[in-house]
């Protein structure tokens, strides 16, 4: 090994003195930068195979979608009469709304979203198959609880919630007419408010009277209000479809001509069945059994029945002229 001449501890092989200084690190930067930049590059180009990946999984995501989509639109389709008689009762159009599944994000993972599409499509099938087989049970069984509630004096407001109607149908299917009768007095009392404003706003030209009428209930003037009830009931079936409730036509209310006119909507026909068929209110002198002790418009008006004037014939003659000013309104603005 060479000693340097002016400094002998010092080997020549370290003797930098006549080094440039930066001649190699300025090589590596350029090395190292052409690196990164062919990394980058490289990253670039993954990344655009990754995004190229994600919208073809997507594409077929969204055409493996499509029957399910479908399926939904045509059950919102044919559920489209109920939102329009009972345009209130959103607990139960949400109810039918069909499952919205997000998106997953496929440049995280891939995978997962193959084993979601396999999954929900053995989620849906059953479960769309269950909510038509409950849709198809709907207009019959609201047909039943309907006529049975008529068939005790009493009749449906929209406002009222499905699940409260079927145990109204329950309890009266049952014998537990009393039970039934209670909860339809409260119920009806908490709403004369409301029920009042509505008649008012459909039938602007009735204001007087129906004011008068709800005035008398609330005095407790009940032989005062209910005449005046059943008088308005016909006056707004006739105002709104041209038929009369009270007159018959082939032992029918003249309104049943109007229901079955649209009998081939169910659900329609079916919220409209109490005015298809005789129930007490209507009955004639020979369609009323023996001890007959319900509310009767025949009756009340021409003078045959002396002990009608009560708070529940009352609140039942508001739940008549209630359901009829909906339901009708609803029908006419929805044909």
């Amino acid at each position: 090994m060479k000693r340097m001449q002016k400094d002998q501890d010092m080997l020549e092989e370290y003797d930098f003195s006549k080094g440039v200084m930066g001649k190699y690190s300025k090589k590596y930067e350029e090395g190292a930068l052409e690196k990164k930049e062919a990394v980058i590059e490289a990253i670039n180009a993954h990344l655009k195979k990754w995004q190229e990946t994600a919208e073809c999984m997507q594409e077929a995501f969204r055409k493996s979608m499509q029957p399910i989509i479908e399926a939904r639109n045509a059950l919102q389709k044919s559920f489209e009469p109920i939102l329009a008689e009972q345009e209130r009762w959103k607990k139960l159009a949400e109810s039918i709304q069909m499952p919205k599944y997000t998106l997953p994000n496929f440049s995280h993972l891939t995978k997962p979203v193959f084993e979601f599409l396999k999954s929900i499509q053995g989620l849906i099938s059953p479960a769309f198959e269950q909510l038509q087989k409950s849709f198809r049970k709907l207009p019959p069984s609201t047909r039943e609880a309907l006529l049975l509630l008529g068939a005790h004096g009493w009749y449906l407001d929209l406002e009222m919630p499905l699940p409260g109607l079927w145990e109204l149908k329950r309890a009266l299917s049952e014998g537990n007419v009393e039970e039934a009768e209670e909860v339809l007095v409260e119920y009806f009392d908490s709403r004369l408010d409301a029920i009042e404003s509505s008649i008012i706003y459909f039938f602007p030209k009735r204001e007087k009277i129906i004011r008068a009428a709800f005035s008398a209930h609330r005095k407790q003037e009940y032989e005062l209000s209910i005449p005046v009830l059943l008088a308005q009931t016909d006056g707004i079936c006739h105002e709104t479809v041209r038929e009369y409730f009270f007159m018959k036509q082939n032992r029918k209310p003249r309104t049943a001509i109007y229901v079955e006119q649209i009998a081939a909507d169910t659900y329609r026909a079916a919220l409209l069945s109490p005015l298809a068929q005789t129930l007490p209110i209507g009955a004639s002198e020979y369609e009323r059994p023996t001890g007959f002790d319900e509310l009767n418009r025949h009756m009340v008006l021409h003078g045959e029945s002396l002990d009608y004037g009560t708070k529940i014939n009352s609140l039942k003659a508001i739940s008549l002229i209630n359901y009829v000013a909906h339901v009708l309104t609803l029908q006419k603005e929805n044909p």
